[in-house]
């Protein structure tokens, strides 16, 4: 398998995003600290960092006029 994007640097990514989507929750008084949304958006965040590094169509394009043998 050959991979497209960057999932590590998306993991990375992926978490700190998450983390900073639950502490900004927590600091703007729309949940509490001790709710498990705080844990979870950063699991989430990494998952999805991830999965999108996957999925991206990042990378080098092909030649134009090519054909595909």
């Amino acid at each position: 398998m050959k991979y497209r994007g960057r999932p590590v640097l998306a993991a990375i990514c992926g978490f700190f995003s998450g983390l900073f989507v639950g502490l900004d929750l927590v600091f703007f008084g729309a949940i509490q600290l001790d709710n498990i949304a705080v844990t979870i958006l950063p699991i989430v965040g990494l998952i999805a960092g991830v999965l999108l590094a996957l999925w991206a169509p990042l990378g080098r394009a092909r030649a134009a006029g090519k054909s595909n043998p």
